[in-house]
């Protein structure tokens, strides 16, 4: 149940937090002086007594129903006898606002059938709330997530964001090329070998993508081998780079390598990060691997995205080592890295 310093300043917050439209907050005199306002939770999950389904509105309040692991599909959603004493509305994904302008009887029982989108529905019933309303009801229909679920989450989240950001800086001045349309007559070079011509294009870019501003880019922290090979190459039949986005918390290194082997896809094995001194292996709280499940084609990038710990010291250093899938002969290392504050952004090459 919360708290309430004063009516009127709970009042005041919770139109502030949860705004309709832009309508002052009501003069609580008319209130029971024993009246609270509540914030609950409702855990389907654990088959919740009737009693708990109810909801209890106040006029002139806004009640809240949050769907904490699902989307409200408004269209869909349906009140049973308001008339227009309640307007619905949805705010966000996950938040369905109901907005009481009209008294509800004593007794009085309205049937409120929230939609989740995806088809699932949620029986509640709104009633009159005397000395308590319910201005947020929080609702799961899992149990909520664990800690270390919730840092599973976010660190996925980050991945995510690395991989699709660096993805759309890979993509700057790339070219589609394709045949030109065949002429009559094939077209012979001074040399006396057919001709064929190509007319290139730039690949679509979208403009202002942008970081937020707690996540820095910079340039690799460490140096990247091929079969030891610095950056690969032809021999190895792959090239490969390294960039960091970083942030006080949590650093993720982002991988991308072009296969040159036109007779080998490839795809990525097993991956292990290390401390370079003592070869102590150091957990990854996620990874993101951006890889077509048949491997990287001849002529095609792939991404991987490593989530670490930030370390807390800016010298000690780290190697993160990825093997190719299936016993394949390509080794990636990243090998020194060291992940001091960064000073500046690197948007680009």
């Amino acid at each position: 149940m919360m708290t309430h310093p004063t009516l009127r300043t709970l009042l005041q917050l919770s139109l502030l937090l949860l705004p309709l439209a832009a309508r002052a907050a009501p003069d609580p005199s008319w209130l029971h002086e024993e009246w609270k306002p509540q914030s609950r939770e409702l855990r389907l999950h654990e088959r919740p007594a009737a009693s708990e389904l109810e909801v209890r509105v106040t006029r002139t309040l806004l009640s809240v129903v949050q769907l904490m692991d699902g989307q409200v599909d408004l269209e869909h959603t349906t009140l049973k006898g308001a008339g227009e004493r309640i307007r619905m509305k949805q705010q966000g994904g996950n938040l369905l606002l109901l907005d009481v302008v009209g008294d509800l009887k004593p007794g009085e029982r309205l049937p409120l059938s929230v939609a989740y989108r995806g088809g699932k529905r949620l029986e509640l019933t709104l009633v009159r709330g005397e000395l308590r309303t319910d201005l947020r009801l929080r609702v799961y229909q899992r149990p909520p997530p664990t800690k270390e679920e919730e840092e599973a989450a976010l660190a996925e989240s980050l991945a995510g964001l690395a991989v699709e950001y660096e993805d759309h800086e890979l993509s700057r001045g790339q070219m589609t090329c394709s045949p030109e349309e065949p002429q009559e007559a094939p077209r012979v070079g001074p040399d006396g070998v057919r001709e064929s011509r190509f007319r290139c294009e730039p690949v679509p870019h979208e403009c202002g993508v942008k970081l937020p501003s707690w996540l820095h880019r910079r340039e690799s922290p460490g140096r990247l081998t091929i079969n030891g090979r610095e950056g690969g190459g032809g021999v190895v039949g792959m090239m490969g780079n390294s960039i960091a986005y970083q942030m006080p918390l949590q650093t993720v290194v982002v991988i991308s390598v072009f296969n040159m082997d036109p007779e080998r896809r490839w795809r990525p094995g097993e991956y292990a990060l290390r401390r370079e001194a003592t070869g102590e292996a150091v957990r990854l709280r996620a990874v993101k691997v951006e890889v077509p499940e048949e491997g990287v084609d001849f002529g095609a990038v792939g991404l991987m995205g490593f989530v670490i710990d930030t370390p807390r010291s800016g010298s000690e250093r780290f190697v993160l080592e990825v093997l190719e899938k299936d016993g394949g002969p390509r080794r990636i290392r990243v090998e020194g890295m060291t992940f001091e504050e960064p000073v500046q952004d690197t948007h680009a090459r």
